[in-house]
C-alpha cells in the first residue's frame, strides 16, 4: 500500500506505471529533462540549508511534485521521470558547490547505485571526481541500511548516543532504542 506522502521518486513511477522503482533508470533515460520544471524543483528550501541535514518524504513527496507541476504545460510522464533524475544529480552537485566541498571520490549506495541513468547523470555532473558504489569499499550498496541499523544497535548496547543533534534537530545526544531481555 502506498500513501500520498511516499517519497516522490518512488511514488511517481508507481502512480504512472504501477512499478515500485525505475529498473536501471530505463524509463528516465527515455525522457527529456524539462528545464523549467527542474528550476522549480531546485527552489525547494531544504536545498538551501547548510549541512549537516537530512530529509525524505516529509519534504519531497507526491503532493510537492504535483504543486510544482501546476505551472507546467502537460508534460509526458517519462519527461517528469527524467527531470526527477536530473534533479537528484543536480541537487547533489549544487550542494557540493554551494558549500565549497571538494571531493575526489564519491560512493553511492542504496537503490540509486543500481540506477544506470542516475549514475550517468551524476558522473556528468561530478567528473573528474571518481564516482563508484560502496561495493568498491567492501559494502554492497543494498546492505548500507542494514549496516547502519547494526551500528545503531551496537551503539545502544554500549550505552552510546546514536544521533547527531545538528543533523536531526534533536535537543541533544540520545541512546536510541532499548534492550529488554526476555525471561529465562
Amino acid at each position: 500500500e502506498h500513501s500520498s506522502d511516499d517519497f516522490v521518486f518512488y511514488k511517481w513511477i508507481y502512480e504512472q506505471r504501477g512499478l515500485r522503482f525505475d529498473q536501471g533508470g530505463s524509463w528516465a533515460a527515455e525522457g527529456e529533462v524539462d528545464d523549467a520544471l527542474l528550476e522549480r524543483l531546485l527552489q525547494h528550501p531544504h536545498l538551501k540549508m547548510a549541512p549537516p541535514k537530512s530529509t525524505g518524504k516529509e519534504a519531497f513527496n507526491l503532493s510537492w511534485l504535483q504543486q510544482q507541476l501546476q505551472d507546467s504545460p502537460a508534460l509526458e510522464p517519462r519527461n517528469i521521470q527524467a527531470t526527477l533524475a536530473e534533479f537528484t544529480a543536480t541537487s547533489i552537485y549544487n550542494a557540493l558547490v554551494q558549500h565549497a566541498i571538494s571531493v575526489d571520490e564519491i560512493y553511492v549506495c542504496g537503490g540509486g547505485a543500481a540506477n544506470g541513468d542516475l549514475m550517468r547523470r551524476l558522473y556528468r555532473r561530478l567528473s573528474p571526481a571518481h564516482l563508484g558504489t560502496t561495493s568498491e569499499l567492501g559494502c554492497d550498496p543494498a546492505w548500507v541500511e542494514a549496516a547502519a541499523f547494526a551500528w545503531l544497535a551496537q551503539r545502544t548496547l554500549e550505552g552510546l548516543s546514536g544521533n547527531l543533534p545538528a543533523v536531526t534537530g534533536a535537543v541533544g545526544e540520545r541512546v536510541l532504542g532499548a534492550i529488554y531481555p526476555g525471561k529465562h
